[in-house]
C-alpha cells in the first residue's frame, strides 16, 4: 500500500492540492475522518498548526515535507491511530503526550474528571487528596490537579512505560510537586493511606466484545488497558472493594465503564457498602462513570 504521490501526472507541490489530493486517498483506503486526519498529518509534517493550511493554503512543500507527510499517510491508511502518529492528544484543555504504551485519552473520560471534580467539591476541604488507578498518560490525575489546585493526588499504573508517559506530561504542566507516580497494582501499591477521593478507568472491554472493537483501538492499543479477563468485569469489583477501604468517611469513588455495564458496576459500589450511588451519562446518553461514595 501507497500514499499518494499525485492525483493528476504530477506531484501536488501546494498545500491545497495536498489536502485535496491526500484525504480522498486516505477515505478511499476506509478510513473514517480523513480529512481531519490528513489536516493533522500534514500540520505535523509541517510543523505548523492546522489553521495554518487554510491561512497559507498556496504554501509549496519541499521534498522532505512530502516525504514526512507520505510515511504518515501511510500508517495512516493501515489504521495506526493520529494520536500515535503525532505524539500528542488534547485532554479537557491539557496538550498530553502518548505513545503506544498508553490509552488514547477520549472524550467521554472528561466525564470522569468532571463527577471527580464535582465530588472534590462537594466535600470542600483545605486540601483533598485523590488517587487515579490506572493513571496511564495521566491525563485524569493531572486534570484534576490542574483544576483544582489545593488538591493533592496519587498516579498509580502497573506498567513503568504507562508511568514513563505520565511523567512527561506531569512535567510539561509543572505538577510534579502535586502528582504522585506509583507503579502497583490497583490500590495495593498506595499501602495505609487514605484519600478522599478514587477516580479509574479501568479496563472494561470483555472478551466477547473484542471483535466489536474498531482496528485502530485493536490493533494498536495496549491490551492490558483495555481488557478485563471476564464478562462480569472482576478488575472493576475488586478495584471498588479497594477503594472502599482507602476512602475516608464521605468521600467518593468515581468509576468508567462500558456501554450496558452500569448496573454492575453500581451494584459492585452497593456490596461494597458505598451509597448514593449514581451514574453520569455521556454526550451519546450511555451511563458511562459510576460514582458511590463512602458513609460519613
Amino acid at each position: 500500500m501507497t500514499a499518494p504521490s499525485s492525483g493528476t501526472s504530477r506531484k501536488p507541490d501546494t498545500v491545497r492540492q495536498t489536502l485535496a489530493v491526500a484525504s480522498t486517498w486516505l477515505a478511499e483506503q476506509g478510513v473514517e475522518g480523513a480529512r481531519v486526519d490528513t489536516e493533522l498529518l500534514l500540520a505535523h509534517a509541517l510543523g505548523c498548526r492546522r489553521l495554518n493550511l487554510y491561512t497559507d493554503p498556496e504554501r509549496p512543500l519541499d521534498e522532505a515535507e512530502r516525504g514526512r507527510f507520505r510515511a504518515l499517510m501511510r500508517r495512516r491508511a493501515v489504521h495506526e491511530p493520529v494520536a500515535y502518529l503525532i505524539g500528542e492528544r488534547g485532554f479537557y484543555g491539557l496538550d498530553l503526550v502518548v505513545d503506544r504504551s498508553v490509552l488514547i485519552p477520549r472524550p467521554e473520560t472528561e466525564h470522569l474528571v468532571e463527577a471527580g471534580l464535582e465530588e472534590l467539591d462537594r466535600l470542600a476541604l483545605d486540601a483533598p487528596r485523590f488517587v487515579d488507578v490506572g493513571a496511564g498518560s495521566g491525563c485524569v490525575a493531572l486534570a484534576l490537579a490542574r483544576a483544582r489546585p489545593a488538591t493533592r493526588g496519587v498516579a498509580l499504573d502497573r506498567s513503568p512505560a504507562a508511568l514513563a508517559v505520565a511523567a512527561r506530561n506531569r512535567g510539561r504542566l509543572d505538577l510534579r510537586d502535586r502528582v504522585a507516580l506509583v507503579l502497583g497494582d490497583l490500590l495495593d501499591a498506595l499501602g495505609e493511606a487514605t484519600v478522599d477521593l478514587v477516580v479509574s478507568n479501568p479496563p472494561y472491554v470483555t472478551p466477547s466484545e473484542e471483535a466489536l472493537l474498531p482496528p485502530d483501538v485493536l490493533d494498536h492499543e495496549p491490551r492490558e488497558a483495555l481488557f478485563d479477563v471476564a464478562e462480569d468485569l472482576p478488575l472493576t469489583r475488586r478495584l471498588i472493594a479497594q477503594a472502599a477501604r482507602v476512602l475516608r468517611p464521605g468521600g467518593a469513588a468515581a468509576v468508567e465503564t462500558g456501554a450496558g455495564r452500569a448496573a454492575l458496576v453500581a451494584g459492585f459500589m452497593t456490596a461494597a457498602g458505598l451509597e448514593a450511588v449514581r451514574s453520569v451519562r455521556d454526550l451519546a446518553g450511555i451511563e458511562r462513570v459510576i460514582v458511590g461514595r463512602r458513609p460519613s
